[in-house]
Parts: structure tokens; sequence; C-alpha cells
């Protein structure tokens, strides 16, 4: 774990550490890897987001398919970024991300 101003970042290797991590860790964002040594991350975001469908999710591929983006939006999966991607595409991704969860909190709080 490591402390980026006031985020505690986690990074796991596998399938299998970021399945413990979760587990443990409440998570608000995760940037996963769409292959992983021992699995497939966009099953793995798609069990994520199933169990909280709050979770900013973003898959990492370098397979530019709208196909794969698709099913990855379908999942609930909020972003898609391409490798090699760079910062200011992370950015976009995580902005839109956070507007969109800020757009359901307003209209939570109207009702």
């Amino acid at each position: 774990m490591e402390r980026y101003k006031n985020f505690e970042v986690f990074l796991a290797h596998s399938r299998k550490e970021g399945v413990s991590l979760f587990r443990t860790v409440p998570f608000d964002m995760v940037l996963c890897g769409e292959r992983l040594p021992d699995g497939n991350g966009m099953e793995m975001l798609k069990e994520w987001v199933g169990q909280n469908p709050d979770l900013i999710s973003v898959l990492m591929t370098v397979r530019n398919d709208d196909l794969l983006r698709q099913e990855a939006k379908q999942a609930g999966i909020r972003g898609y970024l391409v490798k090699p991607f760079d910062l200011s595409q992370l950015e976009e991704v995580i902005g839109i991300s956070d507007f969109g969860m800020r757009i359901a909190e307003l209209n939570e709080e109207r009702r």
C-alpha cells in the first residue's frame, strides 16, 4: 500500500492478489488489465461491479475492440483504456465516472 496525496493505492500483480485485496479493502476505484497472469481482468471486474455497483472500474487493454468495449459497458465497467494511454486519458475516464456518480447522488438527494 502506498499513499498518494489523500489516496491509498494498492497494487496487485495477479487475480488472486486482487481478489484477496477486494475482500479486505473497501475500494472506491479499480484499474485492471484485461489479461492477468492467472485470469481474465474483464471477468474479475464484472464480478466486482456485480457486488458493488458504485465501484468505479476501468479496464485497460491493448485491444481497441468495439465489441469488448460494449461488453465492458454493459457489465457496468465505467472506463475502457487502450494501452498505451497517457495520464490525460486516465483523468478523463475517471472524471467522467466521478461526474456520473455526482449526477446519481444529486438525483438520489432529490427523491
